[in-house]
């Protein structure tokens, strides 16, 4: 993407992101919710389904233990009496991924103190089956981290123009173990090239690709689909250099509108400075992401295990017919908000391996205490088969 190209289309972003951090300025996808409802009050986007007859309740994960989803976690983020909702990924069996703009409390990097009294961030495991158990393992974290290079979503390094969304990670330390009805998942260490079809999971607002959104999100509600990984684009702190290390995935959300027009945003050679055209991966597959989905992860299958290649932090609408003459904004969309027409992002994991490996690991009393519990599972087991 050129320049003058890429300035544009990060204007255009920061203008139609959805503000639903908007008490701290913050454009991306975490949602407010009631501080113990588990719905949002001010619902934007997440995982959403075809046209009909695809509807998102055809997108629902079962939340049981032998779902392959079952490391896929929501998040409760609570600070300043704020409370919202995010997605996670299980990456080892202490450690949670998502994205850092969930634990920004200010909008300009300032990671959650979860010292504070009020603060904290609750990991929610949906496969528990203990007996008498409702399914769901709430977890409270003792330690949260920001990516160091993460500055606020939008917000540049010194010298870089526009509207970056790079560097948007950030890793949730838990107390104990995960449960033991939930996996954690490897990272993806071959290269990923645009074309490849990502796999995303995640709870929040839903909808169809006619309509847009209309379903809220909710702490126990996590949906899947699937998106081909468009175009990337590299390192901010190098300048957007196509020869670096390459930090952001985007795609849009492909399909035939109740008119029967085919909409392909990306097609357009003014939305990322060159024409990347494709069809749909089909109405009961192709996929957008949103609000309560930030964080979530973006898997390839690899001999039939999902591994981690990147997390799911941003969205935005192409198609705008009318602008406000005083501010520049969109006015009038082509199309509802979410509908097909939209597009998405989130980072490359790849890019930040090393800064991840680096704080998921464990503390050696941890290890210990989860080998004694493995120790006295298998003495159990075996007690069992005899």
């Amino acid at each position: 993407m050129n320049t003058k190209i890429r300035r544009e289309f990060r204007t255009t972003l920061k203008a139609v992101s959805f503000a639903v951090l908007a008490s701290v300025g913050v454009s991306a996808f975490a949602v407010p919710v009631g501080v113990y409802s588990g719905i949002a009050k001010a619902p934007t986007p997440l995982i959403t389904s075809g046209h009909a007859p695809d509807t998102p309740d055809s997108r629902v994960d079962p939340n049981v233990p032998t779902s392959k989803f079952n490391g896929v976690v929501s998040l409760n983020i609570r600070y300043d009496g704020q409370s919202f909702i995010c997605s996670g990924a299980a990456i080892s069996p202490w450690h949670v991924l998502t994205a850092g703009h969930c634990v920004d409390t200010n909008g300009q990097g300032n990671v959650i103190d979860i010292t504070r009294p009020g603060n904290d961030v609750r990991v929610i495991f949906n496969s528990e089956s203990a007996p008498g158990s409702d399914g769901r393992a709430v977890v409270t974290a003792s330690r949260v981290d920001m990516h160091p290079d993460y500055q606020g979503f939008g917000n540049c390094p010194v010298g870089v123009p526009g509207f970056c969304v790079n560097d948007d990670v950030a890793i949730v330390r838990l107390p104990r173990a995960i449960p033991t009805t939930s996996q954690w998942y490897k990272l993806h260490d071959g290269k990923i090239d645009p074309g490849t079809v990502f796999t995303m999971a995640g709870y929040g607002t839903s909808g169809d690709g006619w309509d847009g959104y209309n379903v809220n999100p909710a702490f126990r509600t996590k949906r899947s689909g699937k998106n081909v990984f468009d175009y990337q684009e590299g390192d901010d702190e190098q300048g957007y250099d196509p020869n670096g290390p390459a930090e952001i995935w985007y795609a849009d959300f492909d399909g035939v509108n109740r008119n029967g027009e085919k909409r392909d945003a990306f097609c357009d050679p003014s939305v990322l400075g060159v024409a990347i055209c494709g069809d749909s991966l089909g109405n009961d597959v192709e996929t957008n992401i949103g609000g309560g989905d930030s964080g979530g992860p973006s898997f390839i299958e690899v001999n039939g295990e999902l591994q981690l290649v990147g997390n799911n932090t941003f969205g935005f609408r192409v198609g705008c017919l009318e602008k406000d003459p005083n501010t520049g904004e969109c006015i009038n969309w082509d199309h509802p908000k979410g509908a097909f027409g939209d597009a998405m992002g989130g980072m490359l994991l790849s890019a930040y391996h090393n800064w991840i490996r680096a704080k998921a690991v464990p503390e050696p009393t941890a290890l210990a205490l989860f080998g004694l519990g493995l120790l006295g599972a298998g003495y159990t087991l075996r007690r069992r088969r005899s």
